[in-house]
This record gives structure tokens, C-alpha cells and sequence, in this order.
């Protein structure tokens, strides 16, 4: 899949009483790999709203590794917002979380939903996966 792909910390308080990375964790490592992602298509973090999410947890991420890996790539660009598909890897390479996010792009001043650029639609358009 890897239309993007990301190196993310993981942090020893981000550890549940059973040893491994808890579910609240996971959700902060795809939104920095998402950030990232983004990022690289001129769409900054204040630039978009989280409206769907759909996690699957299919593994445990293991105690002892210092980072995974974030994979971001687009389903569906809407006019006004992007369908993305996110998996979590863990060191070994296998897949460990797959999610799929809904998210809006968000006029920060006008404190509402904007539209996608032609220059954002062309860059993301780069970054669609089956």
C-alpha cells in the first residue's frame, strides 16, 4: 500500500497494564503519520477536522521498540474531503492496526469546511491506492 510512509515513537507510558501499546495510543500514532502525510500535500494540521474513523486492531505492538511505522494513502478525494486508509507496522513489518478516516478540510478563520485546492487535488491525486 505505502503511498506514504512514516517512522513514529512509540513512548513507554503508552503502555497498558498488559505490556503493550494501548488502543488510545494507536490513535495518536495514525494522527502523527497522517499529519506527516498531509504535510507532504501542503495541508497543515489546522487545515482539517476529523469527521470518521474505523479501527481495526488485527496485532499487538510489543513492548521494546523504540518506533513503528505509519502507512497513509487516499481512498476517495471528495470536494471537500479525502477518504484515507492507515495501517499501523510493526517492526517485524506486519500489520498491526488498519484504520480508514474521514476527514474534512477546515477553514481555520472562517471556522468552517473548505473545499479542495486544485493544487491539493492534484498531489493527493498521486497518492491514491486500490
Amino acid at each position: 500500500m505505502a503511498a506514504g510512509a512514516y517512522s513514529v515513537a512509540t513512548r513507554w507510558q503508552d503502555l497498558d497494564g498488559l505490556g503493550h501499546d494501548n488502543h488510545a495510543a494507536v490513535f495518536t500514532y495514525l494522527e502523527e503519520g497522517r499529519d506527516a502525510f498531509l504535510r507532504e500535500h501542503g495541508i497543515g494540521r489546522e487545515e482539517y477536522v476529523v469527521g470518521r474513523c474505523a479501527v481495526e486492531f488485527r496485532g499487538e505492538i510489543e513492548p521494546g521498540h523504540e518506533a513503528v511505522t505509519v502507512e497513509c494513502g487516499v481512498l476517495e478525494l471528495g470536494n471537500k474531503s479525502v477518504r484515507t486508509v492507515e495501517r499501523i507496522l510493526a517492526p517485524g513489518g506486519e500489520t498491526v492496526v488498519e484504520a480508514e478516516f474521514g476527514i474534512v478540510l477546515w477553514d481555520p478563520e472562517a471556522r468552517g469546511t473548505r473545499a479542495i485546492t486544485d493544487a491539493e487535488r492534484a498531489s493527493l491525486s498521486g497518492s491514491e491506492v486500490g
